[in-house]
Parts: C-alpha cells; structure tokens; sequence
C-alpha cells in the first residue's frame, strides 16, 4: 500500500473519529439545555405555589385583621371588660364565632378544594385575650391557655401578629395559630390607640390547604410540591408525601449526605440535584415562605425528567453517528471511482445528484410562495439572503432584488429596528422567539403583526448563523374580533334599555344590579372571566320583561295568580330570547338559574346547593337585594337594616349563606351604603 493510500486512510479515519466526538459534545450541550428548561418550568411551578401559600397565608390575617377593626367587636370588648358578666361574654363569643366561620369559609375559597359529604366540617377555634393573656372569650375548641401556647403568647411582641406554627393539636389533629392585635379606635382623636385585646385563632388544617401545594396540569408520575422546616438537628416534612408518608411523620438527619432538602434550607431559592426523602435520585427548586420557617420543595424524578430527553439524544447520536459513517462510506466511494476506470460513473451520480438538490430546492420554493404570509432568513447583520413571494408582493420588490437588502430598506425604519433587535437577541440565546408588534397605519389606524423568529446556521462554506423570521398579519382577526365585541355589548344595551322603558319603576334596575353583583363576585375571589359572565348576566337578568304585557308591569296593586304565572313563565323564558347570541361565558347558563334556590324549591328545574352555579346566585341575591331597597309604585323602599334582615331569614332557603354573608360583609365593612344610597332614593 503506497503512501498516498495510506495518508487518505488516516485522515478519513480521523476525520470520523472528529465527527464522533463532535456528536458527543452536541449531545451533552443538548443535555445542558434540556436541564435549563427543566429548571425554568420547575421554577415557575415553585413560584406559583409559595405565592398561593403566602396568599392563604395572608388571607387568615386578613379575616382576623378586618374582625380586629369591626366596631361591634370593639364595644364588645369594651363591656367584656366593664362588667365581665355572662352576656357580654356570650355576645364576645358570638363576634368569634362569625370571624372562625369566616377563616374556615376563607380557606376553601381560596384554594378551590370542596370537602365532600362524608367528610367531617373543620371549625377553627377562636379566643379573645386581653393584653396580659388573660382570656376574655373563646369558642368551642379552644385549649387552655398553657404550655407552648402560653409560650408563644409571650414571646409575640404587644403590637405585632405572630404565627404559631404547624403541630399537633387538639384531637392530634394538624393545626396553625396565629394572632393580632386588637388596637382601640382613635378616630378624631390624636395620637395612635393602644392595644386592648389580641385575637388568637386556632385553625385545623385540612386537606384543602394541602391542595394548594398541586399545581393543575402537571401529570409526571414522580413529581411533587411539600413544604419542610428545620428542627435542631432534623429535617421535618409538614405536608403529605409521595410516598405515603402523612405531614409531621417523616423526619430525617440534617447532614444526611446528598439531600437535597438539606440544600433547599440551607440555600433555598436554588436548582438542587441529589437524592430526596426516599433516597432517589431527583431535581428540584426551592423557594422560602416569607413570614415562616417553611421552606418549599418542588422536585421530579431524575430518571423521568430526562427520560424523553435521553430518549431523544440517543436518537439524535444514533441518526448523526451513521449520517457520518454514510458519509464516510460515500467518501471511500468517491475516492474509490475517482482512482479507478469509472471516474465518468461517479461523475453521472454527481450529475444526478444535483439535479434532485435543484429539484428539492425548487420544491421549497414552490411550498414557501404558496405560504401566505411572508417568510425571510436574515444574517448576523440583518440582511435578507432569502425572501418567498409574499414578501415581494408585500414590499413591491422583485423577489431577486431582495436578497441582500437590510431589513430597514424592506419593512421599514420603526418595523426593520424592532425585528433586526429581536434577531441579534435570538442569535445570542439560540432560542426562538415570538413577538407581536402594533404598528401605525397609513389612515390613523393600527396594524398588528406576529413574528416567529428561529435561530439556525445557514447552508454555505462559512455554515454562518441566521435567523428564519415568518410574520402574521393579525389586524383584520383582531378587527373582527373587537367588532364583534362590540355589536355584542351593543345588543345587550338594546335590550337593557327597552326593559327599563318598559317598567318605569325598574328603570336603572339593570345599572344597580350591576354593581352590587360586581362588588360580591370580587369579593368572593371569582376569576376574570366568571366577574365578565356575572356582570353580562346581572345587566340583561330582567330581559324576560320584553314578553309582559306593559299593563301588568305597571300595575299598582297585588297579581292575581293567573297574571302571576304569566311573569313568571315569561322571565323563565327570557334566556331563550338570547340563545343565538355568543357569549364568552355560560351567561345563558346563568341566567337560566336565577331563579333557582339552593334548597331545591326553585324554577324552573329545582336545582339546589352547589348545583345552581355561583355567579346565578350572585346575580339573584343582587336582583333581590336591589329590589328590596328600591322605591315602587305600590310601595316605599325598604331601608338597609330591613333588606338585611329580610336576606337573613331566606339564608339556607333561597340563598346560600357565604353569598349573603359576602353582600352585608360589603355594606356594613366596605361602604356598601354610602355606595348604593342611590339605589335607596326614587328618581
């Protein structure tokens, strides 16, 4: 074997041997990769449920905090202190009784969990205690004043809230405390109150505050979300584990080697990789709970986390380890027929090989111009080096004179900067990205692009980087979308104001439900989209009164029941009239169960309890509130203090107790009567 054969085997041996270890390197920056987005989606997972913990956290002070501040608490505390007799104890007692309700009403509204009917009512317990600890007052349930909890009373400054934090209480049931004081009212007076009282609640806690720690969507078998703190020398786990392990049960070593709870208190806020609880092999994210000794940890098995990613990068070695022995092969070939008598042979196969790559490209072509949006690769310097044919229309530059045209002298100064920015970004990250741009049109108005940009290496001898840019022209969905927005509103507005022309004492009805229906389903935590569907609802709830005849509307005395049963069928059916209008939320839905009562006596199908959905009963406790205190033909408005006690009587009747509780909570805490004193007075 002469020496020229011998120098060729070498370097294609090499040049394999280059390959392979360039496949390796890509590989495990693949890994490195997968590994930062694994951490970015673990991240947001973390975030997510320390912020809904602190949020419930907050929202029990919040309930003892606005209780603090109740004037009725404050005479009662007052008497209770003046002569400590049975019945200012017992009116103290009833004050707690309505705020530990509250707390518990608190903690399934907030995290959306629903006991059922087999499981027993957690009641928080709640005592009142005066500055040296003494207890004035206390709800069933409360322990004596003793031991560790006489302790945390005392260490706890006068006029600070404290946190008593997760033990085992009363029936070993799992149990958090916490406490605020109680600062006298000074309004017109100078100088600041001092402290009178403090309220300590004693909350069980159930698996509905466990719930928060799930965060939806997430389906990986070996992930989880629990809470730990430190404890002298031991690591303790306070919510339930994969395992099967219940809160307070579980507890290990602090220098138990490669545990990556041991990290998460050490430096919580990090990525960790080690072994958790069960001694597998996981990652995980920390995150401390502001307030507390608590710290969470959100991890997901190793094994699973990379498995798609393994999966794939095996795939990926495998595919590009014999796309190089191919080429390797095909590169013995060459040389092969190159040196030897079927030179012309290699030459045809060449031949042929170009006119599939011209075939390809031209196939390419022919998929992009049929594209209909315009599509671009630009380079490092934001210079077009290649455009389909939309761009072309678009721009009104022949297709060739684009190429090698800056994006400023096709899109434009304010279009070109913006997209030639986002590619100099793409090209340092290597991420896609995504971003929709409002752009002024000629005529005043506004255009709306989406851009799709994607970082890749150009096929060319110096394999430069480039961007492949896709953009979408949104302006007429968005056109359509807002058009049909408004004809909807529109509509609704219509139909409100013939309701109002046609029942003179109802006019503005609509307007008042309105309000107080947006204040309650605010108050009771209700997501955007439900607030948009309660509002549309409340405004068109008197839209059957289109079919009454006009002279029963107006009539001044009592219904006989043949006109009766004519209004009643005729607001049943006054969902129907709207059935071909689109809504974003079950309106329809809603205002086909206004009528409905929670203890199953309503129309028209006699829905009960948690069957009847919440913003129907909003919308009906509002109607009803509103028409209480408004002014009639046949009678005057009632006042506040009679509407009160008039909703109170239907409570477990007509209307469920959280949402009543909800619109006094509003009237007689956030300013309801000043707000709707209006309501009150006839126009």
């Amino acid at each position: 074997m002469n020496k020229q054969i011998q120098f060729a085997i070498a370097a294609l041996v090499l040049s394999l041997g280059l390959a392979i270890y360039g496949i390796i390197v890509f590989a495990n920056a693949e890994k490195g990769r997968d590994l930062q987005s694994l951490q970015t989606q673990m991240s947001l997972v973390a975030d997510s449920r320390a912020e809904a913990i602190e949020h419930w956290l907050q929202g029990q002070y919040a309930v003892l905090e606005r209780s603090a501040q109740y004037p009725p608490l404050h005479r009662a505390l007052a008497q209770t202190s003046e002569s400590p007799d049975e019945t200012a104890r017992e009116t103290l007692r009833d004050l707690l009784a309505v705020t530990a309700e509250r707390m518990g009403f608190l903690s399934r509204q907030s995290t959306g969990y629903q006991p059922s009917r087999f499981e027993v009512g957690l009641e928080g317990s709640l005592a009142a205690l005066d500055p040296q600890g003494r207890l004035l007052a206390a709800t069933s349930g409360m322990p004596p004043i003793e031991g560790a909890l006489a302790d945390f009373l005392q260490r706890t400054p006068l006029t600070e809230r404290g946190l008593l934090d997760l033990h085992r209480g009363a029936h070993e049931r799992l149990t958090l405390g916490f406490l605020v004081p109680v600062v006298a009212d000074t309004s017109g007076q100078e100088g600041s109150g001092g402290v009178i009282a403090r309220l300590l609640a004693l909350r069980p806690i159930d698996a509905g505050v466990f719930a928060i720690l799930k965060q939806p969507g997430l389906a990986a078998r070996t992930s989880e979300t629990y809470v730990i703190r430190r404890s002298g020398n031991l690591i303790e786990y306070l919510s339930p584990l994969l395992d099967g392990s219940e809160p307070l049960t579980k507890r290990l070593a602090i220098n138990t080697r490669d545990l990556i709870d041991v990290e998460a208190l050490e430096q919580p806020g990090l990525f960790h990789q080690g072994r958790h609880y069960a001694f597998t092999e996981s990652f995980a994210v920390s995150r401390r709970i502001p307030g507390t000794d608590w710290v969470l940890v959100h991890r997901i098995g190793a094994a699973e986390a990379l498995a798609a990613s393994d999966a794939r990068r095996m795939t990926l070695i495998s595919g590009l380890a014999l796309l190089v022995v191919l080429i390797g092969a095909a590169l013995v070939l060459v040389w092969f027929y190159a040196t030897s008598r079927r030179v012309e042979e290699v030459a045809e196969c060449y031949r042929l090989s170009s006119e599939r790559f011209e075939r390809l490209s031209g196939f390419l072509d022919i998929l992009t111009d049929s594209q209909p949006n315009p599509i671009l690769v630009v380079d490092a310097s934001n210079h077009i080096t290649y455009a389909n044919r939309r761009l072309a229309e678009l721009s009104g530059i022949a297709r060739d004179e684009l190429i090698g045209r800056s994006l400023t002298g096709v899109l434009g100064q304010d279009a070109g900067g913006f997209y030639g920015a986002i590619n100099q970004r793409v090209l340092e990250n290597g991420a896609p990205q995504v971003e929709i741009r409002h752009l002024s049109d000629e005529p005043g108005g506004e255009r709306v692009w989406r851009s799709h940009h994607c970082p890749f290496t150009a096929a060319t001898d110096a394999q430069e980087p480039a961007v492949l840019v896709t953009i979408e022209d949104l302006t007429d969905l968005m056109r359509e979308r807002a058009r049909r927005e408004r004809n909807t509103q529109q509509l609704i507005d219509t139909l409100v104001g013939l309701v109002d022309e046609r029942d003179p004492d109802s006019a503005h009805q609509s307007r008042y439900v309105v309000q107080v229906a947006r204040a309650m389903a605010e108050d009771l935590g209700f997501d955007p989209p439900q607030v948009e569907t309660t509002e549309q609802a409340a405004r068109l709830v008197n839209i059957g009164k289109i079919r009454i005849p006009r002279s029963l509307l107006v009539k001044g005395g009592s219904l006989t029941d043949q006109e009766l049963k004519r209004v009643r069928e005729a607001l049943d059916a006054g969902p129907e009239l709207l059935r071909d209008i689109e809504f974003d939320g079950p309106v329809l839905e809603t205002l086909a169960q206004i009528n409905e009562w929670v203890d199953g006596s309503g129309r028209p199908r006699g829905l009960k309890g948690d069957e009847i959905l919440p913003a129907a009963q909003v919308v009906a406790l509002a109607n009803a509130f509103v028409a209480l205190i408004s002014p009639r033909s046949f009678r005057d408005a009632r006042s506040f203090d009679e509407a009160e006690a008039i909703l109170m009587r239907e409570i477990g009747r007509r209307f469920d107790k959280r949402f009543v509780l909800s619109l006094l909570n509003h009237l007689d805490n956030w300013g309801g009567r000043e707000e709707w004193a209006d309501m009150n007075r006839r126009s």
